[in-house]
Order: structure tokens, then C-alpha cells, then sequence
């Protein structure tokens, strides 16, 4: 009878706390922190064609409180119908909650957009945009435009100007390649010695020819590059 008292005497002081709280308990419930993912570094910048970019893709995941989450695969992923690349695609983060990567992109210039995005998990943060720019490469090939051989009479003008195109190792045309243009025979002179290329990769002279009869030539000359020089020939009669 005395063991059945002491019994009752406990659990009646174990159940007073809670009453004491007014009969309603509420347990914490067992969800995680929600996450986030955020872009670090490399964003934005500007590469050329076919390369890496010069500075590495970097992306942050954490904790809405902050936290940073280690683990976590990470998917590089460039937008559909894209040349472009991610080495690697897929990164996993390190103990800064860090997931880095080098974007290679394509042989086209112009505007590149991709994505990052969290795998492998039911309640993963939504995907970051990403985005480059592409410019083209340096001066691998020239060749002529307009028409190499002309006739024309003494100490005239030419009426077509002599025109060639500089393009990269991936036929892009390179804008800002500095050509030579020089009269190599036959005298009279070229509207400039040197003409960067405009946005579409050519540069032009007129040509006002010497008053020699016979065969006269300019050449234009972009240093390494293939075809280089490109001679342009005009034939004076008269």
C-alpha cells in the first residue's frame, strides 16, 4: 500500500509542471533551415571566344540565418543551345560553403547566359542566373573584300576603295586589328597608312594612283597573320 502511495505521489509531481503551463504543450517541431544560394564571384565579365574567363565562377551555400553548408553539389549549367562550358559542371561546396568552377565559353561572340543550381535536394533553393560576354580573338587571318586588281589612269583616284577583312582562328572578325597599308610600286599614295578594323572587321583606303604607266601595288599587312599581305594591283594604261 506504501509502494502504491509513492507511485502515485510521482507521478502526480511529474504532472504538475505541466498544468502548471496550462495544459498545453508544444513540442518544437523537427524542420531544417531553409537555404540559399548566392553568386560570389565572377559574374559579368568578359572573355574571349573559345577561352576560359579570366577569373573563376564562385557560388555560396547557406542557411537563411547565414550559415555556411559544406557538401552540397552544385550544377554549373549554360543556357540550351549555348557552345559554352563549365570545368567542372558540377562542384561540391567546401567547408565556406563555397562551389567554384572556370567558365569556358564558346567560339561565337556575344552575350552568354547559364545557371547554377543546388542537386539532390527536396527543398533546394532556387537556381542563380549567370552571364558573360564574348568578344573575338586576336588576328589570325586576313583577306581582301574588294576587288585585288583594278584599272585606273595617272595621278586618279581608284573609284573603288581597297577594302580587307581581319578574322580570329574561329573566322569571327576582329575589330581594332591595326592594318599596314603601303605603296610598294608605281608611286602615288593610299589615303592612310594605318586604319584599325570597325566593328565588322574591315579596313578600307582610297588609292590615288602615281603617274607612272604600267603596273602599280599596295599592300595591307597585319603582323602573324595569315594571307598577310594582301596586294592589291592596278593597272595604268594611259
Amino acid at each position: 500500500m506504501r509502494e502504491f502511495a509513492r507511485v502515485v505521489g510521482l507521478a502526480t509531481a511529474l504532472a504538475l509542471p505541466l498544468w502548471g503551463c496550462g495544459g498545453d504543450l508544444t513540442l518544437p517541431e523537427a524542420t531544417g533551415a531553409g537555404l540559399a544560394l548566392a553568386v560570389v564571384e565572377g559574374n559579368g565579365q568578359q572573355g574571349t571566344v573559345g577561352q576560359p574567363l579570366p577569373n573563376p565562377v564562385v557560388v555560396l551555400v547557406r542557411t537563411d540565418a547565414g550559415q555556411p553548408i559544406a557538401n552540397r553539389q552544385v550544377e554549373f549549367a549554360p543556357a540550351e543551345g549555348q557552345a559554352a562550358s563549365f570545368d567542372p559542371d558540377t562542384a561540391v561546396t567546401d567547408s565556406r560553403g563555397e562551389a567554384v568552377t572556370k567558365w569556358v565559353l564558346g567560339t561565337a561572340p556575344g552575350v552568354y547566359t547559364a545557371e547554377a543550381r543546388v542537386l539532390a535536394l527536396a527543398d533546394a533553393p532556387p537556381p542563380v542566373p549567370l552571364q558573360a560576354a564574348a568578344v573575338a580573338g586576336t588576328p589570325d587571318t586576313i583577306r581582301p573584300v574588294s576587288h585585288t586588281g583594278q584599272p585606273g589612269q595617272p595621278n586618279q583616284t581608284l573609284p573603288e576603295p581597297l577594302v580587307v577583312m581581319v578574322l580570329d582562328r574561329f573566322g569571327n572578325p576582329v575589330a581594332g586589328a591595326e592594318v599596314a597599308w603601303s605603296v610598294v610600286a608605281g608611286g602615288g599614295q593610299v589615303s592612310a597608312d594605318q586604319v584599325a578594323t570597325t566593328a565588322d572587321g574591315t579596313s578600307s583606303v582610297t588609292w590615288t594612283l602615281g603617274a607612272g604607266i604600267g603596273l602599280q601595288r599596295v599592300t595591307a599587312n597585319v603582323g602573324g597573320a595569315s594571307g598577310s599581305p594582301v596586294t592589291f594591283t592596278a593597272v595604268v594604261l594611259f
